[in-house]
């Protein structure tokens, strides 16, 4: 009988061990594939929560910014594809590092546009501070982007950013087999809209980010400016964001 029960525990060692072993592949698979997009915070609460992956969604105040690149669609035809690749992978390490730094978490890669948002999945009542100081970090670590680009021999690049406060619907859309965490509603197409009006190296916000956002931001002094969305029934005011605190473009 000892002997039987003797084995038996070894074989609950060993069971206890191989599932150990795979969950520790899992958990590093998690963090090669996400880690890249989300932030250590929101990772940890993917791995800790059984219901992270959960088909569903909320309501929730957000601050979404929206990045493009501009004449890109040039760029793309006048440079060989795997010159054009690297070029760009390079400037989504710079960004995503800044986006991360922030709190952001980045939805999608819409081409060369990045989709990010700030307070979801976990809230955050800085959202709209913390987007317009990334949006900031973000245009001045263009520099550097283009002194690399200079490099390699590669043209400069530029980009506008677009950022709005508002309520989304926020969660994961798809199926069990396939799923993305991701948002929609009118604000998330009104950030869309407000990247659009945006010239190279300028960052947009409305007025719903700038009132959230707190005394650090500096506003260009020209002052704001209206403009008719499409899609929008109302007229937005859109204010041009020149720093953060001491940190100028």
């Amino acid at each position: 009988m000892k002997e039987w029960h003797s084995d038996r525990v070894m074989e609950l060692l060993k069971e206890n061990l191989v599932l150990k072993e795979s969950l520790q592949k899992r958990e590093t698979f998690i963090r090669r594939t996400f880690g890249r997009y989300l932030t250590d915070e929101v990772l940890e609460e993917l791995l800790n929560d059984s219901n992270g992956l959960r088909i569903g969604g909320e309501r929730r105040e957000v601050t979404i910014l929206i990045s493009d690149i501009r004449q890109s669609t040039e760029l793309s035809e006048k440079m060989d594809p795997v010159s054009f690749f690297r070029m760009l992978n390079h400037y989504f390490e710079e960004m995503i590092e800044i986006i991360n730094a922030w709190r952001g978490n980045i939805l999608d890669f819409v081409g060369d546009s990045i989709v990010a948002v700030f307070g979801a999945p976990k809230p955050n009542e800085l959202s709209a501070r913390d987007a317009t100081a990334c949006a900031v970090a973000m245009q001045r670590r263009m520099k550097a982007v283009n002194e690399w680009n200079l490099s390699q021999e590669y043209p400069e690049i530029s980009m506008g950013i677009g950022i709005h406060t508002g309520e989304a619907i926020l969660g994961n859309i798809g199926s069990m087999t396939r799923a993305k965490y991701d948002m929609i509603g009118r604000n998330v197409n009104l950030a869309s809209r407000i990247q659009g009006f945006t010239k190279a190296g300028q960052i947009l916000v409305s007025d719903e980010t700038l009132n959230a956002a707190g005394s650090l931001v500096v506003e260009n002094e020209a002052g704001a400016m209206l403009v008719s969305p499409k899609g929008i029934q109302n007229d937005v005011r859109l204010h041009d964001i020149v720093g953060f605190g001491d940190k100028l473009l």
